[in-house]
């Protein structure tokens, strides 16, 4: 049975989706007054978790989990002199709750601070927070960005996500042990992308510049590659659960995809 992902959780499920509404973080005041540290628009982790009305903790551990995006977005850790001098240029208003603020800084010996951005990529993960939720709601309802294709493309993501995960467990579970059994993993996401696309998985990543190790390939496919690619995964499943050879298994994917050997997206 397949998981079924509500539009509101599309946001935590799907980096890609992240990026395309991650510079849309002055939503963040329609939702609620934000008092910010200095003139920069940049918060502390108290202030974020008041904002979403959740503990420092949950922050924290959305912070730990995705430091990678976050780093991106513009996330430091204040120490010693930086410290100091940021300290001197903090304007919160005088209000009780700033003050509570101002002398938690005070006393610590580091601060981390985020920028709007960051909030809003916090707000896109939070699974603990009606005010999130709030955030991600509004997000969807932008006439400007909420496109249905936008929505169709990250659940096609989610659902290949879940069938990638199904053929790399089939794989695990059926195939014989063996000192060759590590490369069974590339060996048939090469096989699938030579015979949908033509090039294997390291030449896709060139051609759609992908660089870092922490980028996903199939976050530059298309809703229809995706598509090709899920439904090709799900036969590889089905032959490896039944017992069939790595040959086998090559020789029915080419008579079905073979002829494709093209890129997809000039059809779509």
């Amino acid at each position: 049975m397949k998981k079924v992902i509500s539009n509101e959780q599309i946001f935590t499920e799907s980096k890609s989706l992240r990026e395309e509404y991650i510079e849309k973080f002055d939503i963040l005041d329609k939702i609620k007054i934000l008092p910010y540290l200095t003139k920069d628009l940049v918060l502390s982790v108290e202030q974020i978790s008041s904002y979403f009305e959740v503990s420092k903790k949950s922050i924290n551990t959305i912070i730990e989990r995705h430091r990678g995006e976050l780093e991106d977005d513009g996330i430091l850790v204040l120490k010693g002199e930086e410290l100091k001098d940021f300290k001197n240029n903090i304007c919160l208003p005088q209000s009780e709750d700033n003050l509570t603020t101002l002398n938690n800084i005070k006393t610590s010996p580091s601060l981390t601070i985020l920028t709007k951005r960051a909030m809003l990529r916090i707000g896109m993960l939070l699974t603990t927070s009606d005010v999130a939720v709030k955030v991600r709601s509004y997000l969807l309802n932008l006439e400007e960005n909420s496109t249905l294709d936008q929505k169709k493309w990250a659940l096609q993501r989610e659902v290949s996500k879940l069938d990638r995960k199904r053929m790399t467990t089939a794989i695990q579970s059926y195939l014989p042990e063996s000192k060759h059994k590590r490369f069974a993993y590339p060996n048939y996401t090469n096989m699938i992308y030579r015979n949908i696309f033509g090039k294997d998985a390291k030449t896709i990543r060139t051609e759609r510049g992908l660089t870092k190790d922490s980028e996903l390939t199939r976050d530059k496919f298309s809703e229809l590659e995706l598509k090709t690619v899920d439904e090709c995964e799900t036969i590889v499943t089905a032959l490896v659960t039944l017992g069939f050879t790595y040959d086998y298994i090559k020789e029915q994917i080419e008579k079905k995809y073979g002829m494709l050997k093209l890129n997809i997206t000039t059809i779509e």
